[in-house]
């Protein structure tokens, strides 16, 4: 087979994989600076802000991801209308989610480690310049238009770049406020780039639709739930530290974890393309379809980060003292720890996706709050004790469960016919 044909197969797969490679190169740049031109003092309070920022961003943003593609994806329902009900409710979900933020920051600050109160006043620039910027990213997903993707967070890449270029010559230095605004500043100027250019891939049919529109809104509850345990699972660890700790703990755990985002690049590309394909699948209740997806997309994941963890396993430690000059050497046995967790992941995401795609939402949520629930107790049990080495192990732990329980699910729901087919025909009133 050539290299032409090889591409020509999996050239969705390969444009997905580069495009999560540009969002991720974005999101390195912004925490390897933040790593780099900050204390370590600092860089805790910038990974705590960051902790935060992806609450935020779970209910203002994240919660409509998986309906938005899901809807605009099944078959059903006129995309064009559904871009409409989603434009509406991410305004909606960002005036709510920031003022909440605004009215509970004492509360936030104290209880987070966070300490300064001004940095969750840039949070909602921050929410409005990623709903804007992800819309365009998911009308594109919905579409399994890959190459456009890749061309949209390519663009997001050089305007950031472009805007670090402009403050360096600018400004006298660089702090977390500065560069987080940054960052907002290239979401936004990307998202108005992308409209332009994919305008034609970008319908919109401004009606109000009650029903579609309360379908968006009760299937988002399901995936709040379901982001919140997610990001427990994720998150909770940093904020617990924060909590428990000092803020230069934070910045060691910090810098283990931005090590493991270059597994991470890996996760997103499979699953973008994993979560249309599994839509569409369900809607035409494909269960051989489902499985063959299910079982492509774990191993396209382990083929991507294999190599990866092998070669961030050699190369990590030398790497580190090397730039940061021993600042960081007491994380390198935490990078060890997540790249054995990496390991344990794809079967347990692949199945998450595949049970929210499929209407089965809410044992996905079931599933990611038993986990949370874990993770919480672990961390409250090994965080006082083992600092650092405890939020690792109760992660661990935490991803160990939730990879048993979404395979088990989606093994005795899923990969069942007549269940699948049930769900498919009504996926509401379950």
């Amino acid at each position: 087979m050539s290299i032409l044909s090889i591409f020509h197969k999996n050239q969705e797969n390969l444009f997905s994989f580069g495009a999560t490679v540009c969002r991720a190169l974005s999101r390195f740049l912004l925490v390897f600076l933040a790593s780099l031109l900050l204390s370590k003092y600092e860089f805790g309070i910038f990974n705590i802000f960051i902790s935060i920022y992806f609450f935020a961003r779970l209910f203002s943003e994240n919660s409509l991801n998986l309906p938005f593609i899901k809807f605009a994806a099944d078959g059903e329902n006129d995309p064009a209308l559904v871009n409409f009900q989603v434009i509406l409710l991410k305004i909606l979900y960002v005036v709510l989610v920031s003022s909440v933020i605004l009215i509970f920051s004492d509360f936030i600050v104290e209880y987070s480690g966070l300490e300064r109160k001004k940095l969750l006043y840039l949070l909602p620039f921050m929410l409005l310049a990623l709903t804007a910027y992800m819309f365009v990213g998911q009308v594109l997903v919905a579409q399994l238009k890959m190459r456009h993707l890749f061309i949209y967070e390519l663009i997001n890449g050089v305007v950031f770049v472009l805007f670090l270029g402009i403050a360096y010559l600018l400004a006298t230095g660089f702090s977390t406020e500065n560069l987080l605004i940054l960052f907002s500043l290239a979401m936004g100027c990307s998202a108005l780039v992308g409209l332009f250019l994919f305008q034609r891939l970008i319908e919109v049919v401004t009606r109000i639709s009650k029903e579609l529109l309360w379908k968006i809104i009760h299937y988002s509850k399901f995936t709040v739930l379901s982001g919140i345990s997610s990001l427990v699972i994720l998150k909770a660890d940093v904020l617990m530290l924060g909590y428990f700790r000092t803020p230069q703990e934070v910045g060691i755990y910090g810098m283990a974890l931005f090590v493991n985002e270059a597994v991470n690049v890996v996760f997103d590309s499979v699953l973008r393309v994993c979560l249309p394909k599994a839509s569409a699948l369900a809607g035409d209740t494909d269960v051989a379809g489902i499985k063959l997806l299910f079982r492509q997309s774990v191993k396209n994941i382990y083929i991507g980060i294999i190599p990866i963890i092998v070669v961030i396993a050699v190369a990590a430690p030398a790497t580190i003292n090397l730039i940061y000059k021993g600042k960081y050497e007491d994380s390198i046995v935490l990078i060890y720890l997540f790249l054995a967790s990496s390991l344990v992941k794809p079967i347990g995401y692949v199945a998450g996706v595949i049970l929210g795609a499929t209407g089965n939402i809410r044992l996905d949520n079931r599933n990611c709050w038993l986990s949370a629930l874990l993770n919480v107790v672990c961390n409250y049990l090994l965080i006082p004790r083992f600092g650092v080495m405890g939020a690792a192990i109760a992660s661990t732990l935490s991803f160990t469960s939730l990879t048993l329980l979404h395979y088990i699910s989606v093994r005795k729901t899923v990969f069942c016919e007549k269940k699948i087919d049930r769900h498919a025909k009504n996926v509401f009133h379950s």
